[in-house]
């Protein structure tokens, strides 16, 4: 299961000029740092969930697979500053159950926007970039699946038509 998170509010800030285009292995390291943050914000809310682990926050291997799969992507919102900005978008498998109607789901796996520049629409602007690629790719729904403690991102993909599907409870054992 994808576990994405939204670190984006829609503040009141004036819109940053920005372009979001297809990330490259040169990206890697401001990459690594927009992960770092979003890997923060779910160790300081879910400590028994996530942990500190060894640099980097992510893979070169894992970031170039990303970049190489025709099923998968990472878009970056790219300003005079940089990077502000980056989504991860993978295809789903379509469900093995008889029953299920057959979908061709992109899930945004990660969306996550610099701390400095929140609240300037970034992150609306990389998700309308994620939902075109999906659809450039016949993708019949776009889905994300967000930590019950991220009050800002249920209401940020709320905001931008997203609506809940499934909740999914948690037993500790």
């Amino acid at each position: 299961m994808a576990i994405t998170e939204v670190i984006e509010d829609e503040g009141e800030r004036s819109p940053l000029p920005i372009r979001v285009r297809l990330a490259s292995m040169r990206d890697y390291e401001e990459l690594c740092g927009l992960f770092d943050e979003l890997d923060e914000v779910h160790r300081q809310a879910r400590p028994d969930m996530f942990q500190p682990f060894p640099p980097p926050a992510r893979t070169r291997e894992q970031v170039a697979n990303w970049l190489a799969r025709p099923e998968s992507t990472v878009l970056v919102a790219q300003s005079e500053e940089g990077v502000v900005g980056l989504a991860v978008l993978l295809s789903r498998d379509p469900s093995g159950f008889a029953g299920a109607v057959p979908r061709k789901v992109i899930e945004v796996d990660n969306l996550v926007v610099r701390a400095d520049q929140r609240g300037r629409r970034i992150g609306r602007r990389l998700l309308a970039a994620a939902v075109e690629w999906a659809r450039q790719r016949r993708a019949t729904h776009v889905e994300v699946t967000v930590h019950d403690f991220n009050r800002d991102a249920k209401r940020f993909y709320g905001n931008f038509g997203f609506a809940s599907s499934v909740d999914r409870m948690v037993l500790a054992a």
